[in-house]
């Protein structure tokens, strides 16, 4: 069945899957600025065939959006040309709206496409019923696991049954957090940061923020620790706004938030279980809601039925790769990578590659028990205090993969090493 999180309507029958916090960014049916003066199109006879030869990262379907110099295209279409026998050509093109690009994407290509803007890249879908309102439902990661309440998978629900098939559409970029499901045309009446009623609201939150609050008659906003003022003209916004960088000595973060469209999703999400929201924007229904994830790249899919249905336009937010991702992350900020090694300053400061290093008895929970070394280092050196840093495991590993490796290694543990470019080899340890 699934949860739900609201519903989308899609008068246009093309549904588009986006970050709403990049919609700043998107220019709907006006030119996109600043940018290049051109986008750039294969054309020709056999310009589909060739685009698809291509397998360039810039190219989405027959075009190339955003490209300063459009040279490299041209030359990987004259190659593919030349080796193939096709016959299509690179040729320059007035610079391309966004929901533009939607349409010409969507024309070659109606099962799904990658639709690119300045700051990231949307996905859009062509079929969807258009004029009624929709369902969009969420199923959660098993209650059981260590993501228990993050979203699995989100969903607009086009057609009842039970889905045979999932054809992918491509990857949805998030950067802040949150996406869309919307009618790319009725997003050329989106407001971004210009409000719909002139206010604003000011947050702030942090280690000091109640201090803060007290300095500036700040009152609670929410039942998380958040403070600040709402509903503020823009003049009282910017006067509120210089009270607070006033107060440098304390540790908090603040928030200008627009009363526009965007506020009016997030003020929903804030609220609801689900953390979505549901409004109306250019005479479509749009249903957007937080990620659970945070920031990445989300697989795409229409889900058929056995005739070939549409029944679902999915976003696989449990991924297995996203859910790699997450347990890589947490083993690098919250695990044993996130624990600290005494390192040489050799390494630390000066950048010298590591080839000795040992694993002794921990002094405390934060501490790792590695000891990291250039191996140059003679024993006066060792002794000043000054030439040894605190510094985590993730780190040297960002500096020398192949450390992450020795770093599972329980103590005691030793390893050595002749140079940079050579393996390093277990050695005695003191127990």
């Amino acid at each position: 069945m699934g949860e739900l999180l609201g519903t989308a309507s899609f008068p246009s029958g093309d549904v588009l899957l986006i970050d709403f916090g990049l919609l700043r960014l998107w220019s709907g049916d006006r030119a996109p600025e600043p940018g290049p003066e051109t986008d750039f199109e294969i054309a020709g006879p056999d310009a589909r065939e060739v685009a698809a030869a291509l397998d360039l990262a810039v190219v989405k379907g027959r075009y190339a959006f955003d490209l300063e110099d459009g040279s490299a295209v041209a030359a990987k279409v004259a190659e593919v040309c030349r080796t193939t026998g096709l016959d299509a050509a690179l040729r320059p093109t007035p610079r391309t709206a966004h929901h533009t690009r939607v349409r010409r994407l969507l024309e070659d290509h109606p099962g799904g496409a990658e639709v690119p803007f300045p700051g990231g890249w949307a996905v859009a879908v062509r079929g969807v019923p258009a004029g009624r309102e929709l369902r969009v439902l969420g199923e959660r990661m098993d209650a059981g696991g260590p993501d228990a309440g993050k979203w699995h998978s989100v969903w607009v629900e086009c057609a009842e049954g039970a889905p045979v098939k999932a054809v992918e559409c491509g990857y949805v970029l998030v950067d802040e957090a949150r996406l869309l499901f919307a009618d790319p045309a009725a997003l050329n009446g989106w407001r971004s940061d210009v409000p719909y009623d002139g206010r604003y609201d000011l947050v702030f939150w942090g280690a000091d923020a109640a201090a803060a609050a007290d300095r500036v008659s700040a009152s609670t906003v929410d039942d998380d620790g958040v403070f600040g003022w709402t509903g503020l003209t823009r003049d009282e916004a910017a006067s509120r706004h210089h009270e607070l960088q006033g107060l440098g000595e304390l540790r908090f973060r603040f928030d200008l938030r627009p009363h526009d469209d965007h506020y009016r999703v997030l003020q929903q999400m804030y609220r609801s279980p689900a953390e979505s929201g549901t409004i109306e924007v250019g005479g479509a229904t749009m249903t957007g809601w937080f990620t659970g994830w945070g920031d990445g790249a989300y697989p795409v899919f229409r889900d058929l039925a056995a005739d070939g249905t549409l029944l679902r336009v999915r976003v696989e937010l449990g991924a297995p790769e996203i859910v790699r991702r997450q347990r890589r992350f947490e083993q690098l900020w919250f695990g044993d990578l996130a624990k600290l090694a005494l390192v040489s300053a050799r390494v630390a400061r000066e950048g010298a590659p590591v080839t000795w290093l040992h694993r002794e008895a921990a002094d405390n929970d934060q501490d790792s028990g590695w000891r990291v070394f250039a191996g140059d280092e003679t024993q006066d050196y060792l002794d000043d205090a000054a030439n040894c840093q605190v510094v985590p495991l993730r780190d040297l590993i960002r500096a020398d993969p192949g450390l992450e490796e020795l770093f599972g290694h329980p103590a005691p543990a030793a390893f050595e090493r002749a140079g940079p470019d050579v393996a390093f080899v277990p050695v005695p340890a003191e127990g």
